[in-house]
């Protein structure tokens, strides 16, 4: 006898799909989306593909030394970030913090950093030490530490807390329960972002450099202001590839950790 499909909730689905349709028609009101403007401005768009075709490889050598100051701005955000994620994760954790009132901080404090966008922290680093990749490295520290920590303090909430409470009950102080009981079982999970967030931060670094933190950023926005499309699409060309093989090492690094 062949098995009972369970009955379809069509009236669930009817009324998902048109709250969903409702919701995009009022947001496109809400922001004067006009099929009409898109429709009569899309010939913009075919003459801004056509002016960025075909690439100017020649560009390319100038492009070395600005893909390597990202791609050490990406390393200085990731590592600094990363380090300075981990007391930020374990005290954002309820199975692991000291206290209600030290959770409650730290996970304010997290929001508060995931809130403000990493623009925002470049914008406010380039005016706090000058424009350029030290500004770029530490507003990507702060990103870092906002995606590491949070990701991670959700992580270490999962863990068997069977090992942490061995420790404690052996007379293990609370930083030795977090060093020997926590940390190892969420080390591979903690590995796994940080090399997601080095991948998030070479992206980063290209949009930071618009507002002078440094980076190929900068020499994008040259070239857009001058208007030169073909260098612009080298550009984001070289930026995909290089993202395109960070994210291959980055996959068979965690293929090896699981």
């Amino acid at each position: 006898m062949p098995p009972v499909k369970p009955a379809r909730n069509w009236w669930l689905w009817g009324g998902a799909i048109g709250f969903l349709v409702a919701m995009t028609w009022w947001s496109a009101v809400g922001i004067g989306f006009s099929m009409t403007e898109l429709a009569c401005n899309i010939t913009g768009g075919g003459r801004l593909l056509q002016e960025s075709w075909p690439p100017d490889f020649g560009f390319l050598p100038r492009l070395v030394d600005p893909f390597m100051e990202t791609i050490y701005i990406a390393i200085i955000g990731t590592v600094v970030g990363g380090i300075l994620a981990i007391p930020i994760a374990v005290l954002a954790a309820r199975n692991l913090t000291l206290g209600p009132l030290v959770w409650f901080a730290d996970r304010n404090f997290m929001n508060v950093l995931r809130t403000l966008p990493d623009l925002f922290w470049a914008m406010l680093f380039a005016t706090a030490v000058g424009f350029g990749p030290v500004a770029g490295a530490l507003a990507l520290s702060v990103f870092t530490i906002a995606v590491v920590s949070k990701l991670w303090s959700e992580s270490l909430e999962a863990i068997d807390m069977g090992l942490p409470e061995a420790v404690r009950s052996v007379g293990g102080t609370w930083l030795q329960m977090v060093q020997f009981g926590a940390i190892p079982q969420g080390l591979q999970h903690y590995v796994s972002y940080v090399l997601y967030a080095f991948e998030l931060n070479v992206r980063a670094s290209m949009v930071l450099g618009l507002v002078g933190a440094g980076g190929i950023g900068m020499i994008l926005e040259t070239q857009r202001a001058n208007f030169e499309y073909e260098r612009v699409t080298v550009i984001i060309l070289s930026v995909l590839v290089a993202v395109l093989v960070i994210e291959q090492i980055s996959e068979s690094i965690r293929k090896k950790l699981t």
